[in-house]
């Protein structure tokens, strides 16, 4: 095993790249070539996944640590998330690994998926049943499928995804937008929108597929663009009935960084943001995973492995490519890359001995399309 990770450390950088259309609303990005073997194209964080974080059944676990909980609103060791499977469907097409496309549909229909509908969580040794999805998670899992679709020439992906279209608009859609969840035992939809949740780009495959409105694909796209900031920060949520913002007073970056990925998907830059994430970045070489809302000052000491993901996937989005490496090189400091190491590719909290399946799906996506961009060669 120690040769073969060897092996795979030195292939990886043996990566065909692909190209895509920067600063480009809805731009394109299946042109990636697939011919080189597939053993040389393994990154350390996909062997990492595919050996420590993939349950028997494949569905990735949401820690690597057994962590039992009584709370049913949180997922823990081997459930399984939508989230998770989203990103790794992402990753797989970023990839151009339709082998493992087709495994996580198998996935995706097996575990999490009723008629257009797909649980956020499934699996675990309760096998826990939950009646409730999450947009953010359907948004993205329906835009791999038609990024599939178009790539591999599959119609089964455009029927899957056009079916999750139809169980948004019929479940989720009010007041011309869209809000966070549908309760499929108690037919009941939120009163609110995350605006972390809101995949522009999705919405707009869907109206291209005729599963929603082009008046909503437009409604979704200008209520991106004429988002507020206060102090620099976007609103958490958005209270639909009474057509208020919510702000928090402690801003994650997660939260921060979807809104502006969605917003540059889209073609819309997001200034004050980003302003601030380059500032901070040179002031102290890394980036927090928490700030005060008004001091702007961090209020935690961590890093986090997916701020640095999703930051290098919006820079992508922006063709600030400078500003990706720079990101990369501080992102790759916490990645386990001794390929002698148990776990290597994973990037762990060495404290305990544990991380979360975001934690590596998000700096494995952004990896990958730094190689497709070309900016790791």
């Amino acid at each position: 095993m120690k040769d073969f990770r060897l092996f795979i450390a030195a292939g990886a950088f043996l990566l065909l790249i692909g190209w895509f259309l920067p600063g480009v609303p809805f731009a394109k990005r299946t042109e990636q070539v697939t011919s080189t073997p597939e053993f040389t194209r393994l990154l350390p964080g996909e062997l990492f996944i595919r050996e420590h974080l993939t349950n028997e059944d494949l569905t990735l676990k949401t820690n690597l640590q057994a962590s039992p909980t009584k709370d049913e609103n949180v997922a823990q060791g081997d459930e399984t998330l939508s989230e998770s499977l989203g990103l790794w469907m992402m990753y797989a097409v970023e990839k151009g690994d339709h082998a493992l496309f087709a495994q996580n549909v198998d996935v995706l229909q097996a575990h999490y998926y009723q008629d257009g509908w797909i649980a956020w969580k499934a699996g675990g040794e309760k096998n826990a049943t939950v009646s409730t999805n999450a947009l953010v998670d359907d948004l993205r899992i329906a835009e791999a499928l038609y990024l599939a679709a178009e790539k591999w020439g599959d119609e089964k992906y455009t029927q899957l995804a056009n079916e999750i279209g139809q169980s948004v608009k019929e479940h989720q859609a009010q007041g011309g937008l869209l809000i966070d969840f549908y309760d499929r035992k108690h037919q009941l939809s939120s009163d609110h929108l995350t605006l972390s949740y809101l995949n522009a780009s999705a919405i707009h495959m869907m109206k291209e597929h005729q599963q929603v409105s082009e008046e909503l694909d437009q409604q979704v796209r200008t209520f991106l663009d004429k988002l507020p900031t206060r102090q620099g920060f976007f609103p958490f949520s958005y209270q639909l009935a009474k057509k208020e913002y919510v702000y928090q007073q402690e801003v994650n970056l997660i939260d921060q960084l979807y809104i502006a990925y969605h917003r540059a998907q889209a073609g819309i830059a997001s200034p004050e943001l980003w302003s601030f994430l380059k500032a901070e970045f040179v002031q102290h070489g890394l980036l927090y995973g928490r700030y005060d809302a008004v001091t702007k000052q961090p209020v935690v000491a961590y890093e986090s492995p997916a701020v640095y993901g999703l930051a290098i996937l919006t820079a992508s989005e922006l063709g600030d490519h400078s500003f990706a490496m720079d990101l990369y090189e501080r992102m790759i400091r916490q990645q386990i890359r001794r390929p002698e190491h148990a776990f290597y590719g994973g990037y762990l909290d060495m404290s305990r001995m544990d991380t979360h399946s975001f934690d590596n799906l998000l700096p494995l996506l952004a990896e990958r399309r730094l190689f497709n961009d070309g900016t790791l060669q």
